[in-house]
């Protein structure tokens, strides 16, 4: 039976297998990046809730724009960067799944094993990501219809602003569509670990 190759890098040694390689950096690197926009987003609309004045429109404006601030990480770029940190995990557990079985020697952990748990909780991270940008696309869509509704407002903005929520809603589909797919890959590297274990 012949072994598939790995087109990223080497496998010599458990130990050179087992570091982390390009592609799991860079979906870290995204995933850490989009934690800091939510983190931002987040404070920004704390920041704008205790700071702010009332408008012409009074107290339930100045509510919704503080829900749409906290919720700007849930935007188009930040779907799309989750979207490619989960496609990069996704792509390398195929590959380490492929290998269970085929190497690692008695008394050590198998590079596959590692490569899997380091995998497994990338996809966890990624989840819970996935689970914010759909709390904030609610948070979003909500608060773009408070503001809106605040008594004052013209109907021809409000019309205006109802058509942009169909953003949100999209977003919305996308994230928790996003969610379930890295949920089911945490359950494939669990999976996997299992049967390394029992082999």
């Amino acid at each position: 039976m012949s072994e598939s190759r790995d087109p990223i890098g080497a496998e010599s040694t458990v130990s050179a297998r087992s570091t982390w390689e390009f592609l799991e950096i860079l979906a870290a690197v995204i995933l850490a990046a989009e934690s800091l926009r939510v983190v931002g987003s987040t404070v920004s609309g704390v920041i704008f809730a205790t700071t702010a004045h009332p408008g012409p429109f009074g107290q339930q404006q100045l509510i919704g724009t503080a829900m749409v601030s906290a919720a700007n990480f849930s935007d188009g770029p930040g779907i799309v960067l989750l979207l490619l940190s989960f496609g990069l995990l996704w792509w390398r557990t195929e590959y380490w799944t492929k290998q269970v079985g085929r190497s690692g020697s008695p008394g050590a952990p198998p590079a596959e094993a590692i490569q899997l748990r380091r995998l497994r909780s990338l996809a966890r991270w990624a989840s819970a990501l996935f689970t914010l940008a759909a709390a904030g696309a609610v948070s979003f869509l909500v608060g773009n219809i408070v503001v809106n509704t605040a008594g004052g407002v013209p109907t021809s903005d409000q019309w205006q602003a109802y058509a942009s929520d169909s953003f949100s809603v999209a977003y919305l589909v996308i994230a928790v569509a996003g969610l379930v797919a890295s949920l089911k890959l945490a359950r494939l590297c669990e999976v996997d670990l299992a049967l390394e274990a029992a082999g």
